[in-house]
């Protein structure tokens, strides 16, 4: 198919905000977004049931303003942002989506940058820029961004400017090997037809619904990455991934979901890699909760098939037996038997995904 040329001014991008009890931030985010140099196409607020009087507080701001915002509310709380999401997206017009979480800003030329990107190479399904911390906007959104970016594998292939691409299995790597990289939704940009064709954000998952779409999106194209935060991430204690350990066991299945239908991709050793020391944190966190018998067995197993010798083993089985493991993972809330019964399946299916796969040096 020949290429076809695009002008970015022309790119269309609804902005869908999921919200639920945002009184202390949510009209800065608004904000955030009606300053853009290159202007929503829409501006669409998902109210999640609120119970604060931030919905209040949106519907006068929106009326001072002008109403540039849609607002629809849940029939009821569906208790975290993936059905919110997926309803804001139902009701768009924009050949392109770009959400923002009700805590979090935009910097200005946040859509003028995913649409010059996407004007570069329309064959994509998405466009990934970085962020930041608000109250630290020298440092990375999250620790998976971090490792991304200290990363400069995804550097190799510049498409325009700042702006690099990524193949598609190259992207599902990178996935597996550092997290949710673009640290949530709000560094994702995409089109609305992929997230219908992909049958939308997972509303089964509760913390890691952005990383499975994420690795739906790597799955059907390439992926171009802004090297620019281009969005502050506020960290405070309301955030949801900060409390709950169901993102390990939620991770582990969108990974094992993912590598069904990609298997081929485990013939490569730094991806093999990735997915074990991705299992043996999982492990970590099962024993740092008292089952140490589990977890022991899914590290040990790791690192067998990983091909790391019997003393590492035993090292990395020790390992969540040390005060600094255990204080990280008992900040989280106590999982359920469910949770870690969980965490154990999806670990069992990938470590039967590595034996079955034979490894492919491609080294000369």
């Amino acid at each position: 198919m020949a290429e076809e040329l695009v002008n970015d001014s022309a790119i269309s991008i609804s902005v869908i905000v999921p919200h639920y009890n945002g009184a202390p931030f949510v009209l800065e985010t608004l904000e955030s977004i009606v300053a853009q140099s290159h202007p929503a196409a829409e501006i669409i607020v998902v109210d999640d049931c609120s119970t604060d009087d931030s919905l209040d507080q949106i519907k006068a701001w929106n009326g001072e303003h002008g109403s540039p915002v849609q607002i629809l509310s849940t029939a009821q709380n569906s208790g975290g942002p993936p059905q919110p999401t997926n309803l804001g997206i139902s009701a768009a017009t924009g050949d392109w989506i770009a959400v923002l979480d009700q805590d979090d800003l935009f910097h200005a030329d946040r859509l003028q940058q995913a649409a010059q990107a996407y004007a570069a190479n329309p064959q994509v399904d998405c466009v990934v820029s970085l962020g930041n911390l608000l109250h630290a906007p020298d440092k990375a959104a999250t620790v998976a961004q971090g490792r991304f970016v200290r990363d400069q594998t995804w550097r190799r292939r510049r498409l325009v400017g700042d702006v690099f691409q990524l193949a598609s299995g190259e992207a599902i790597t990178h996935c597996v090997r550092h997290g949710m990289y673009a640290a949530g939704y709000p560094g994702l940009c995409f089109r609305r037809d992929a997230w219908r064709s992909i049958g939308g954000v997972r509303e089964g998952f509760t913390v890691a619904s952005d990383f499975h779409f994420l690795l739906a999106l790597s799955a059907r194209s390439d992926i171009l990455i802004v090297d620019q935060p281009l969005y502050q991430r506020r960290v405070h204690g309301q955030n949801l991934s900060n409390h709950s350990t169901l993102g390990f066991a939620e991770t582990l299945q969108a990974i094992s979901e993912r590598l069904q239908d990609r298997a081929d991709l485990l013939a490569d050793p730094k991806l093999r890699s990735a997915l074990a020391w991705r299992i043996i944190e999982s492990g970590w966190n099962v024993a740092a909760f008292g089952r140490v018998d589990v977890g022991t067995r899914l590290i040990r197993q790791t690192a067998s098939i990983a091909g790391w010798t019997p003393r590492r083993a035993a090292q990395l089985a020790a390992t969540p037996l040390m005060p600094v493991y255990r204080r990280l993972f008992l900040s989280r809330t106590n999982p359920t038997p469910e949770v870690i019964a969980q965490v154990e399946q999806y670990a069992d299916q990938l470590l039967e995904m590595m034996r079955s796969q034979p490894i492919v040096n491609h080294s000369v």
